[in-house]
């Protein structure tokens, strides 16, 4: 039998864990976590010998450099088999014995599910799993989390990729460090939690200066360092540092998941060529390659476009677009392509939702860039148009919307329709008044809310009805201010995208108290009603945005 050498701890530590914060571990007790976690126990031992050795500092080796790190060990008990919790528990005493602080997570399923029995079971104890994980992370003050997936595991996703349908970038496989999937309105977890505490409602004399909305960093991120590891040196790891795994025997059943099935036929038969794992690992490498360098044109082309405001208080942004070519780029893109990815970075800006696919863009292509569709007739005048949740008005300064000169567009969230129930927050009322929890409104504000005001109240749209109701309870001065403001940066139906706080009395009527996100509130509430709103986390990279406008603290 052919020799397999094991992983070498600091190795392990070089290629990824040297520069990560705080640092845990999803630990499932297989021979690949097991292995994961007895080279970060080796890791974390061996750097306080290392660094107590004086010699090791004289060699000018760059590990002196490295802060000490420490890790934690999530177990998570699905609940679904039995003696699953007794496996947990005898997972965490192998870790700990070797060093590494351990925490079970048991998975609470809802009451009315049986979750051995749903068909979309994989799927949903994936998300459970996640969020488990990502709310403990954010318990611990952990923002990095290491996943043990390998070699193997990338292959059987590109093969999983294939199946489906999926084309070059979704065959990129999985990522060697992205943000932690599955919790998505989590706050603390995904996008949010790296922004410091803000003072509580600004005042109306900060109003007339308007500074911006600060905008949410943060969030937990998941690493793969085994992912150019085969399995096989997993398992030589794990023998040679004399760890105990354990096995899942639900993994061997190949009509339990896709995944199962996959690694059922490759163990099975012998596969074509093209379809080895060397070749879809090739496959995955090459598409890696492709969407690395569509990235740097994309981001070059962003940095010529003109954002020339963006408002953080309404979601409000003008941009005009870089004029395009219809050729190939020399990543193997052509126009099209990169386009796509400018306006969907554009959109995402402003969008509500939480994914949006550049498939679904190409009706909006041609309007924005119809400099790329020579072949259809000769451009009209253009008009507003909806993509995403998101509408783009036309600003046209000159009438050759062709011309390299391009047109401004005013965009901003989708004003909402009647037809689709509206995005609310309800904030209940307690003995003890305290702060209410982050929450994510309309996907693009995080709020909490301090409720003084003995009533129930909701976070909701600011409504075509609200509005001469809330203004006529202001002062002449401050009516005005809001009357330009909303001019300025929320005008037309703009305005009914904001989120309003709305008090709700007992007999079902309600009141708005405060337009959050600019600062505004009727004077009676000022002491009763106190807010925290941010701005979701942006992604900027290759924009040019007026710092004069835009807040990045």
């Amino acid at each position: 039998m052919e020799w397999v050498s094991p992983i070498v701890p600091w190795m392990l530590l070089l290629r990824q864990l040297g520069h990560l914060p705080l640092r845990s571990l999803a630990i499932s007790g297989g021979v690949d976590s097991m292995a994961l976690a007895i080279l970060c126990s080796r890791v974390q031992s061996d750097y306080t010998d290392i660094h107590q050795t004086t010699s090791f500092k004289r060699r000018g080796s760059p590990l002196e450099h490295l802060r000490k790190v420490d890790f934690r060990a999530f177990v998570v008990d699905h609940g679904v088999r039995t003696g699953s919790a007794l496996e947990a528990q005898a997972v965490a005493k192998v870790l700990e014995a070797k060093g590494i602080q351990t925490t079970i997570l048991k998975i609470e399923w809802p009451a009315y599910e049986k979750p051995g029995e749903m068909p979309n079971f994989e799927s949903l104890a994936r998300k459970y799993r996640y969020q488990v994980i990502g709310r403990a992370c954010r318990e611990h003050g952990i923002n990095s989390l290491l996943l043990a997936h390998h070699e193997d595991d990338q292959a059987e996703t590109v093969m999983m990729r294939l199946i489906g349908g999926h084309k070059r970038l979704g065959l990129t496989g999985m990522k060697t460090n992205s943000e932690i999937p599955e919790c998505y309105g989590i706050h603390g977890v995904h996008g949010s939690g790296g922004v410091s505490d803000s003072p509580a409602t600004p005042s109306p004399w900060d109003v007339q200066r308007r500074s911006q909305l600060t905008i949410e960093t943060g969030g937990i991120r998941i690493y793969r360092p085994f992912i150019e590891f085969k399995k096989e040196r997993l398992i030589a790891t794990c023998q040679a540092e004399g760890m105990e795994w354990f096995e899942d025997k639900t993994n061997k059943d190949p009509t339990l998941t896709a995944r199962n099935a996959i690694r059922h036929i490759y163990k099975s038969h012998k596969m074509p060529a093209a379809l080895t794992k060397p070749a879809l690992l090739g496959i995955s490498r090459r598409c890696q390659a492709m969407a690395d360098l569509q990235r740097l044109e994309t981001e070059k082309c962003l940095s010529q476009c003109s954002i020339r405001r963006f408002d953080t208080g309404s979601g409000v942004l003008n941009v005009r677009f870089k004029y395009m070519s219809d050729t190939t780029s020399a990543v193997g893109a052509n126009s099209k392509e990169i386009a796509g990815n400018v306006l969907r970075s554009i959109i995402m800006l402003v969008t509500p939702q939480e994914h949006v696919q550049t498939s679904s863009l190409h009706d909006s292509l041609k309007r924005v860039f119809p400099e790329l569709y020579t072949s259809q007739s000769p451009a009209s005048r253009p008009t507003a148009f909806t993509v995403a949740g998101v509408q783009f008005r036309p600003d046209i300064k000159d009438g050759n919307v062709t011309s390299p000169k391009k047109m401004e567009w005013l965009v901003s969230r989708q004003p909402h329709v009647t037809s689709i129930a509206s995005p609310s927050i309800h904030i209940g009322t307690s003995k003890d008044v305290s702060w209410s929890e982050w929450a994510l409104f309309d996907g693009r504000y995080w709020i909490r809310i301090l409720n003084s005001s003995g009533e129930s109240l909701i976070v909701r749209p600011f409504g075509h009805r609200d509005y001469d109701e809330f203004r006529h309870t202001l002062s002449k001065p401050t009516r005005r201010a809001l009357h330009e403001l909303l001019k300025d940066i929320a005008p037309g139906n703009i305005r009914f995208t904001l989120p309003s706080i709305v008090q709700r009395g007992e007999d079902g009527k309600e009141k708005v108290l405060a337009l959050p996100t600019l600062g505004f509130c009727t004077p009676e509430s000022k002491a009763l009603v106190r807010w925290k709103v941010r701005y979701k986390k942006l992604y900027t990279a290759g924009m040019l945005i007026d710092s004069v406008t835009m807040s990045k603290s």
